[in-house]
């Protein structure tokens, strides 16, 4: 990819992109299996763990991505996974405690990421595109210092074609002048470029397993190793 002269429109996702956010609900769903263990459930991690996830997609049909989902899903898997009311009840507990770290934690910028984008909007607009609940998502960006680089910030309950498409009606944006950086092949690249973007793929050792997907096309597609690459690409 040629290093472009003229301004182009830089759409970047948040979680795992900017900052560190899957590697807190890792933490937390080890901290809940350690939890059932300990209260003598006889299950294994990968049961409890797919358990979680079970829950979690089904309390996501209703209430979207986000931390407060994510423990309600917690305690509807504690239900499922015993009828025990003591048991519940010392595992639910245990949830409320892991909750209110998992809430209170921030969200830390990745390497190169500041110094990166402050170069960038020199010379490009860039744009903020995420999925999730719009409160939690804009206290991460108000937390990250990085809200005034942005001119325009976007978050949808989903990010898939049909999104993609509307924020290009609404931001008025060319196709060819755009690129989507993410960390998330199902919901950043594929998505994007199905949408007729050019896309930028920065793979994240945490990206949450359900945003796994094989890129569904190498063209238009340029895969960088860290964040701080793409002032050699723009």
């Amino acid at each position: 990819m040629p290093h472009s002269s003229e301004p182009l429109n830089l759409i970047f996702d948040a979680d795992d992109t900017l900052w560190d956010s899957n590697i807190h609900f890792l933490e937390a769903e080890e901290s809940f299996v350690a939890a059932v263990t300990e209260a003598g459930i006889a299950a294994e991690k990968l049961e409890i763990c797919e358990m979680v996830r079970r829950c979690e997609l089904e309390i996501i049909k209703t209430q979207g991505y986000g931390r407060g989902p994510y423990l309600a899903a917690l305690h509807n898997a504690v239900d499922l996974l015993t009828e025990l009311e003591e048991f519940r009840a010392l595992i639910k507990a245990e949830v409320e405690r892991i909750g209110r770290r998992f809430l209170e934690r921030r969200c830390e910028l990745l390497p190169g990421v500041e110094p990166t984008l402050k170069e960038l909007v020199k010379r490009h607009k860039l744009l903020l595109f995420t999925k999730g609940q719009r409160q939690e998502q804009m206290l991460k960006l108000e937390r990250s210092g990085l809200a005034p680089l942005f001119s325009q910030v976007e978050i949808a309950a989903e990010k898939n074609l049909g999104a993609y498409l509307d924020l290009i009606d609404r931001a008025m944006l060319d196709r060819q002048r755009t690129f989507m950086i993410g960390n998330s092949p199902r919901s950043d690249i594929n998505p994007a470029v199905k949408a007729g973007l050019r896309a930028v793929y920065i793979p994240h050792p945490h990206t949450w397993v359900l945003e796994h997907e094989e890129l569904q096309s190498n063209e238009g597609v340029t895969i960088v190793t860290s964040f701080p690459r793409l002032l050699e690409l723009f």
